[in-house]
């Protein structure tokens, strides 16, 4: 038996890479949709051949993380591109994605593209927003600035890209990829929206083999349904650490007497902005628990 990684899955095939960089086409055994599992781009997976190139997916090794949407296995990082130009930078939406991210224990990054015709102030608004949260790394995947440094962040990891349409993901990922050409979707006319590309999540072999990089669709979701909102600030790395400060251990970081976070955020030591989203997101999923029995 032969083991290896699932780049990709397309209509019931997956495509496994073994350990000597052969990729095989494989169907998984009908026992994994019995137990309703399937397979992921990303599952480390074990597998025979019934001939030179085809065989079959006989058992999924345990995964270490697994994301919602997209779906994908083993991620190490997950790079959450956005754009400091034009479609403008949805904040909610980072702020979901990072908390997926931690969710998972995967190592966020955020990605900043098209610095290259940006506004200075613009970009320098984003890192502030996230300089406590996670790491940053500047990009143009135009002109190829911040190119080189990314690449080593992708070094030895298996990253998924993720973001909102239009920021840029598969304009990157042609300029990290020699003979890489990904449908580009640019913005809609009219509503400055992306249009939409990726249609599923695969692997990418890095030149070298020293990593890999999942491309994902370009409308992300979240899902926060098992997330107790007494402890959604436990997914922000720049609220949680202020969170010992509070007069009750009951404090749900809103405004309540006493509260650490709200102080840190007026002394401006939390992002006001970053921390009035997770307010509202808190409200969010308060609601949705005073309804789950309705």
């Amino acid at each position: 038996m032969a083991s290896g990684k699932i780049l990709k899955g397309i209509g019931g095939f997956y495509y496994v890479l073994d350990e000597q960089r052969h990729i095989h086409e494989c169907k998984a055994r009908g026992r994994f949709r019995k137990d309703g599992v399937t397979p992921l781009p990303g599952d480390d997976v074990a597998f025979v051949l019934e001939g030179e190139s085809y065989g079959f997916i006989e058992e999924i090794l345990p995964r270490r993380n697994e994301l919602v949407r997209p779906r994908v296995a083993n991620i190490d990082m997950a790079a959450i591109v956005a754009s400091a130009d034009k479609p403008l930078i949805d904040y909610m939406l980072v702020d979901k994605l990072l908390i997926s991210i931690v969710k998972a224990q995967a190592e966020p990054l955020l990605v900043i593209n098209k610095c290259d015709t940006a506004h200075d102030d613009m970009i320098e608004e984003i890192r502030a927003q996230y300089q406590d949260a996670c790491s940053t790394v500047l990009v143009s995947a135009a002109t190829g600035e911040g190119l080189d440094t990314l690449k080593e962040r992708l070094r030895g990891k298996c990253t998924c890209f993720a973001g909102q349409s239009a920021a840029g993901k598969s304009s990157l990922l042609n300029a990290l990829f020699d003979g890489l050409s990904l449908e580009t979707g640019g913005l809609a006319k009219k509503t400055d929206r992306g249009k939409h590309t990726t249609r599923h999540a695969e692997l990418l072999l890095l030149s070298d083999f020293s990593g890999t990089v999942v491309d994902t669709p370009g409308f992300s979701f979240f899902d926060g349904a098992d997330i107790a909102p007494e402890a959604l600030y436990t997914y922000y790395d720049d609220i949680a650490p202020y969170a010992d400060t509070c007069r009750f251990t009951s404090c749900v970081h809103a405004g309540e007497p006493g509260c650490g976070v709200k102080q840190a955020v007026e002394k401006g030591e939390i992002n006001a902005d970053r921390y009035q989203r997770y307010v509202a997101l808190l409200k969010e999923l308060q609601e949705r628990k005073a309804r789950r029995y309705d």
